[in-house]
């Protein structure tokens, strides 16, 4: 058994295991002899004539229990499965040439980036034990050599199945030959699958038992309740299925809602009312999805049950539940019995923004209506599918879903790359780490020191700041922009095979239309489109805490640090105003004022000491 998407619940991303060590299959007898050997083992000849594999399980992931099953065609290696957990609900699979996801309301969509797709053809390959088919069922296997682990002898393969990216590593038990673990490295996350209680299944031995340990804490468990060759059901089941939401609706007759949106810091901030409450004041992302605070989910009767560990931006990884909310509604458009998570978004997102955040909609709304964000306009309209085309004069750009997330094909200094499309992230972009070890050219010489660029999920997003040449999007070339080379290497800012995320003040500088059923994004360019690219120019990150504005970070050798600024440093004025009354936003314009900009803080430090420093704004990135 295999359900590695049940362990992360689809949020993994994959990478590279390295095989600089490894004996390739061809010259290395050792291959054949422990593939052979295994195979015997596991009794692979007890199946040679049948086609497919049911097999149903009980789980218990996330803080949840309940069941699910896998459909495995053996033939040609298509690969489903469905899981049960009470509120969550989830189907994937990979029909031999897509890899496609589907939640409860029956939306389906494809896996387009190289990570997902990975993801499922090593689980398509594992579960249909194409390892023991001839050839290998054309995968590159290496041998690892001898491992020990809790007192037992392993031999370790490293396999690529045909169309994958990622190796994943097989561990055979030396005294058995019989698959004992399956290791995946997925890019900022790891996976150890651990079989056991092996027992003859129509004379297949199956491991009864799968143990899953993820790096982001979301470990499961499948127990096997039945074992079916040939199901009547499989050729149907293992179908990538047809999208039929049908739990979103227009009100008042109309196919289309406008409705007027806050940006601070190139943050959408859109009103919502969820269980005919509110409004309330939530972010719409394009990187995120349905997220409650606590705090509004028990004023709207959406109580939380299970436990996952989430990640974004930040190191770290938190954790969230999950409630029901019987509708949804911004403006005229509605949603109805959708899946929340529920995280302190109030303190979480209010901490480092300045103002109150209830939660986020994203991918669950964007999937369903056509979304335009007219950054100029300060404006969202929410269309149904097929109700608005495309703007004249628009520039249409195609899209695939890197989780649920629009993936675009982009250049970094005439480089070739794919960029994530991400409303949710103030900046201009972030490039990702491995992308700028594998292209160092791309790094200017003049960086700033690390600092905090960002705050999100998992908490501060650490890079240094410099400028690119240029970014490409279709026809549009954005030359000399402000760039986060990111440091992270944990999060989503470390995942591989995505150049950079392309954030809110780059977007700003367009309309744009999200059509998720059609994978495209449209843009019209805005006054702001050549508007020269600058950062904040004090060198400070500042968060609200306790109702003082606190430095988080003061970046090494900017105005502010130079000044004698430290982090824990508390401010009560800025140029004679108290803080009190002003907004993080606002401070950060007065920090954004031209070059030579003289600036006074009145600070009192963590041991209490009050001081005015003054300092002289100054670019540094």
């Amino acid at each position: 058994m295999n359900f590695l998407r049940l362990a992360a619940l689809g949020a993994l991303a994959a990478a590279v295991i390295s095989t600089a060590s490894a004996r390739a299959a061809g010259t290395d007898p050792r291959v054949a002899q422990l593939v052979a050997a295994s195979g015997e083992a596991l009794g692979i000849a007890s199946i040679a004539s049948a086609n497919t594999v049911r097999v149903d399980v009980n789980i218990s992931a996330v803080g949840l229990t309940g069941t699910g099953t896998e459909w495995i065609d053996l033939r040609d290696g298509r690969f489903a499965e469905s899981a049960n957990l009470g509120p969550f609900v989830s189907l994937d699979g990979f029909d031999g040439r897509v890899a496609w996801n589907a939640d409860q309301s029956h939306l389906v969509w494809n896996t387009g980036g190289d990570s997902g797709r990975a993801s499922e053809i090593n689980q398509a390959y594992l579960a249909s034990y194409a390892l023991w088919q001839p050839q290998m069922s054309g995968a590159a296997v290496a041998w690892l050599g001898p491992k020990t682990a809790g007192g037992t002898a392993f031999d370790v393969l490293s396999i690529t199945p045909s169309g994958s990216l990622v190796p994943f590593e097989l561990w055979l038990d030396r005294t058995t030959h019989l698959p004992a673990r399956a290791f995946f490295v997925n890019g900022f996350t790891t996976a150890t699958l651990t079989f056991s209680d092996y027992r003859k299944a129509g004379g297949l031995n199956v491991p009864y038992t799968t143990h899953t340990d993820s790096s982001d804490g979301n470990n499961s468990d499948a127990t096997v309740t039945r074992f079916t060759l040939d199901s009547p059901d499989a050729r149907a089941a293992l179908a990538r299925p047809q999208t039929q939401p049908t739990d979103f609706s227009m009100q008042n007759g109309k196919t289309s809602t406008t409705v007027p949106v806050e940006l601070h810091e190139n943050h959408v901030y859109i009103d919502v009312m969820l269980n005919g409450k509110g409004p309330y004041h939530f972010i719409f992302d394009t990187g995120g999805a349905n997220i409650v605070d606590p705090a509004v989910a028990k004023e709207i009767g959406a109580f939380g049950s299970g436990s996952l560990q989430g990640s974004g931006v930040g190191s770290q990884t938190e954790g969230f539940s999950f409630g029901k909310v019987a509708k949804l509604q911004v403006g005229d458009a509605v949603l109805t019995d959708q899946l929340f998570a529920i995280a302190p978004t109030r303190m979480g997102f209010g901490v480092s923004v300045g103002r109150p955040v209830d939660g986020l909609i994203g991918w669950e709304v964007l999937a369903r209506f056509v979304s335009t964000f007219d950054y100029a306009g300060k404006s969202v309209t929410l269309s149904l599918p097929g109700a608005a085309p495309a703007a004249a004069g628009a520039h249409v750009v195609p899209f695939v879903f890197y989780g649920t997330q629009p993936q675009i094909a982009c250049t970094i200094d005439g480089i070739p790359s794919e960029c994530t499309i991400d409303t949710g992230a103030r900046d201009t972009i972030t490039f990702m780490t491995p992308f700028t070890a594998a292209h160092p050219q791309i790094v200017p010489a003049t960086l700033s020191a690390p600092g905090i660029n960002g705050f999100g999920i998992g908490g501060p997003a650490i890079g240094r700041l410099g400028r690119i040449a240029s970014i490409g999007i279709d026809d549009f070339t954005l030359p000399n922009l402000v760039a986060d080379y990111s440091s992270q290497t944990q999060g989503a800012l470390a995942a591989p095979f995505v150049g950079a995320n392309i954030g809110g003040n780059l977007l700003r500088r367009f309309t744009v239309t999200f059509d998720y059923n059609s994978g495209t994004m449209a843009l019209v360019p805005n006054a702001a489109l050549n508007e020269p690219d600058v950062y904040e120019r004090s060198g400070l990150f500042l968060i609200r805490r306790g109702g003082s504005t606190v430095v988080a970070d003061s970046r090494p050798g900017t105005p502010a640090a130079s000044a004698g600024i430290v982090k824990g440093d508390a401010i009560a004025s800025v140029d004679g105003s108290p803080t009190s009354a002003m907004s993080l936003s606002q401070i950060r314009e007065i920090f954004s004022q031209p070059a030579g900009t003289v600036v006074t803080l009145q600070l009192t430090s963590k041991a209490g000491v009050q001081r005015t420093v003054k300092f002289t704004l100054a670019d540094y990135a």
